[in-house]
């Protein structure tokens, strides 16, 4: 048997929700989907993606599938593949070029100055420290081919840089800008639309075994 305290092999949990599936038991279902959401850091993505799936639990394939696109491209196996189905390998596929492609956008094209603050001394200089920085900032920090880092952690470090000739009141004219974070929770909200457009696509609804 298995300890409570540890989580249960990707086999014993399939097992499980077989047993569940057979005999329509609620309340063991609501066990192994609190156990898989408590552990879910411990399994492959493709693992739940694969139960998520086969056993509609949509929370579960739902954040599976954002936790594979945290993982390059290149780590994912010939044994990963068919775990999570060629229709689901596609759209991460897919996925993941979009949001390189966004990412990069974003690493390129600073957010523009549109008007700068009263204490602004040298608009032109402003501007274009502005534009130094973020590449040399941004820039680096989302494209760094050894460790890129999510917009989050990225802003928290462009914060930290020193600004040359821009002038307080601009920088925190953008940072403002850099807080709505439109572009930035582009990539949520993409994401958040592919997951739901898989889950009705392949008919994944938590009231199917009732």
């Amino acid at each position: 048997s298995v300890c409570s305290a540890d989580a249960y092999s990707y086999e014993e949990l399939r097992s499980l929700l077989e047993l569940v599936q057979k005999y329509h038991c609620a309340e063991t279902r609501l066990f192994a989907i609190d156990h898989i959401w408590d552990k879910r850091f411990t399994y492959h993505p493709t693992d739940l993606i694969k139960l998520g799936h086969d056993f509609h639990i949509p929370q579960v394939f739902r954040c599976s599938f954002m936790n594979l696109l945290k993982i390059p491209l290149k780590e994912i196996s010939k044994e990963h593949c068919p775990l999570i189905g060629e229709e689901v390998f596609v759209a991460f596929v897919y996925a993941k070029v979009m949001l390189d492609e966004h990412c990069r956008i974003v690493a390129c094209e600073e957010p523009v100055i549109l008007s700068h603050a009263s204490d602004c001394g040298n608009p032109t200089a402003c501007q274009e420290d502005w534009h130094a920085v973020w590449w040399n900032g941004m820039g680096w920090f989302l494209l760094d081919g050894r460790n890129p880092q999510p917009f989050s952690d990225a802003i928290k470090r462009f914060r930290e840089m020193q600004f040359g000739r821009m002038g307080r009141g601009c920088q925190q004219l953008m940072f403002q800008v850099l807080d709505c974070g439109v572009a930035f929770q582009y990539a949520d909200t993409f994401i958040k639309d592919v997951c739901q457009g898989l889950v009705h696509d392949l008919g994944i609804t938590s009231d199917w075994f009732l």
